[in-house]
């Protein structure tokens, strides 16, 4: 369906006049604050992937207002934190720099709002293990894998309907295509605390020289992000290596340097999702290894690429998508 942008904000009780220039707006919000924004065209659903440019792409003093039918909770929840600015119709809602105009009360909010629910890291992992499994996996199975409750993976699979079915020999995906928009829409991120390193070496380099010096240090790495959807789909040009580790591991005898992690050419992340290393070579997928470097499972790649602001990201999500839904990894 169509989304109509003046009737819209009509609705909200907007006021609408003529911005600066011939591509922004000036709205009047209900409370009195005005704006000035620009409009892309209007998108059935905003996700990560059709909001990834739009924050690099904000000019100063003139934000862009992405506007679709609906909104993931992922990118609902970047708005809520001031992010991203966005526009709904289902339900009719509009986010400004982390203000919520709404034309009744909106019960998406508070399950936005990350300090009121609680990441489900076991629901979104029977999920991930499921996508990567290459056969039917009976429950008692993927509850030792990922160290939870045959009950906790029978909660978490009636919420698959659909997408999962159980036809005596265990739980197998339906719908591999659907199953991972369903995760990607839901799923929270690692999380956790992230190290940034620069070096002027090449960024394939530098992973290989940070998962040695990360191994002697018994910390677990597992090779993520731009390096590894390269070697799993070769389509993105590494720009930035990224690295699980279970625990800080200091890179500087290595020759790298502590930078921010937006401006490093590698990251560190301690996460806090516990299945990353679980699922990682569960008994039913295979382990993923290229050479000297271990990878994280495909679909976390496919995650760390897809939340990416570069400009190859997107076709390189869209191509690790297609591995994860045909089944191969």
């Amino acid at each position: 369906m169509a989304v109509d942008v003046v009737d819209l904000l009509r609705e909200l009780d907007f006021t609408i006049a003529e911005g600066a220039s011939p591509d922004s707006w000036l709205l009047r919000a209900p409370d009195g604050a005005s704006f000035e924004v620009s409009l892309p065209s209007p998108v059935p659903r905003l996700d990560a992937h059709a909001t990834r440019h739009l924050v690099a792409h904000q000019r100063a003093g003139r934000r862009i207002l992405a506007v679709g039918e609906s909104v993931t909770e992922r990118v609902l929840q970047r708005a809520v934190k001031g992010q991203i600015d966005i526009l709904t119709a289902s339900p009719a809602r509009l986010v400004h720099a982390g203000v919520t105009y709404t034309a009744e009360e909106d019960p998406d909010l508070q399950q936005a709002r990350p300090a009121t629910k609680r990441p489900a890291w076991t629901r979104w992992a029977v999920e991930r293990y499921l996508l990567l499994a290459a056969e039917p996996a009976r429950q008692s199975l993927i509850a030792s894998v990922l160290g939870t409750s045959q009950q906790s993976v029978s909660n978490a699979a009636r919420h698959l309907a659909g997408l999962v079915a159980d036809h005596g020999d265990g739980l197998i995906v339906t719908d591999r295509a659907g199953l991972l928009e369903h995760w990607r829409d839901e799923y929270a991120g690692p999380g956790g605390q992230e190290f940034g390193w620069y070096s002027l070496d090449p960024v394939t380099d530098q992973v290989i020289s940070a998962v040695r010096a990360a191994t002697l240090l018994d910390v677990r790495p597992l090779v993520s992000g731009d390096v590894a959807a390269d070697l799993l789909a070769p389509w993105k040009l590494p720009t930035q290596g990224r690295i699980y580790v279970d625990g800080p591991v200091d890179l500087a005898e290595e020759g790298f340097v502590p930078a921010p992690v937006d401006d490093a050419t590698l990251v560190t992340c301690v996460p806090r999702d516990p299945s990353i290393w679980r699922l990682a070579d569960p008994p039913a997928v295979t382990p993923s290894t290229h050479g000297e470097v271990r990878l994280a499972d495909a679909a976390i790649i496919y995650w760390d690429v897809a939340e990416s602001t570069d400009l190859d990201s997107g076709p390189a999500a869209e191509q690790l998508a297609l591995l994860v839904a045909q089944g191969k990894r």
